[in-house]
Formats: structure tokens, C-alpha cells, sequence
């Protein structure tokens, strides 16, 4: 599963997620944040995570 961090957009770790996205051709969905989103916006983490595990 790949997210990307809304405030890193150009960032070596998005650029890292967003090229791995375009190889099978899924979409790469954004929360809010950057790199470090797990801990300054854990609830939309969390929710990504359990959407994702969900499907």
C-alpha cells in the first residue's frame, strides 16, 4: 500500500511513492501532512490504514 503526504509533494520520499505508484498504474491517495504523517496527523493515518485493510 503507498500513501502520499500532501505536504511533501517534491520531496525525496514522495517522488520515491509517486514513481512506485505509476508502475502498476494504481492511484497514489493523499493525506494530510508529510512525511512524518503518522505522527502529526495520526487519525487520517489510521483511517487510511483501516479503509486500505478494509478492501
Amino acid at each position: 500500500m503507498l500513501i502520499g503526504g500532501e505536504d511533501s509533494r517534491g520531496e525525496l520520499p514522495y517522488r520515491t511513492v509517486a514513481f512506485l505508484a505509476e508502475r502498476p498504474g494504481t492511484e497514489l491517495p493523499h493525506i494530510p501532512g508529510g512525511h512524518p504523517c503518522l505522527t502529526t496527523y495520526p487519525a487520517a493515518f489510521v483511517e487510511h490504514m483501516a479503509k486500505a485493510l478494509r478492501a
